[in-house]
């Protein structure tokens, strides 16, 4: 239960540092900012949270060793790290005459984060059963 809570609070730190930390969308003549990785971080913050609870969950079910779920635990929060570290330092994409500056790094990296998690819960469960 513990190394359940710690991966869903390390994911949920790092949704709330991509959201207030990620580079704003900035376009337009008036160079509007929008800070569009605070609008859509949170729903992949609520796919990362489901599939690692689904991944908890299946190694709870089987006769699984207890250094799978600290494995899948420590899995989740170093992808989760990485991917917020990228989203917020990656380089942004300027084009335009304006210039328009495009985070895709902030749009890019937590979905990233979501399918590690769920390669990571495949892993942990298949480490569990051998």
């Amino acid at each position: 239960m513990v190394w359940t809570l710690a991966g869903i609070l390390g994911i949920w730190l790092a949704v709330i540092a991509v959201s207030l930390f990620a580079p704003h969308m900035v376009s337009g003549s008036e160079q509007e900012h929008l800070p569009i990785a605070a609008f859509t971080t949170w729903l992949w913050g609520v796919l990362g949270t489901a599939i690692f609870v689904w991944g908890m969950g299946r190694l709870r079910r089987s006769t699984v060793l207890r250094e799978a779920c600290i494995g899948l635990t420590s899995a989740t929060l170093v992808i989760w790290g990485v991917g917020a570290a990228v989203a917020i330092a990656a380089p942004e994409f300027v084009t335009g005459s304006d210039p328009t500056r495009i985070p895709l790094a902030a749009f890019l990296a937590p979905i990233g984060a979501v399918v590690l998690t769920g390669f990571a819960g495949v892993v942990a469960y298949e480490f569990g059963r051998s």
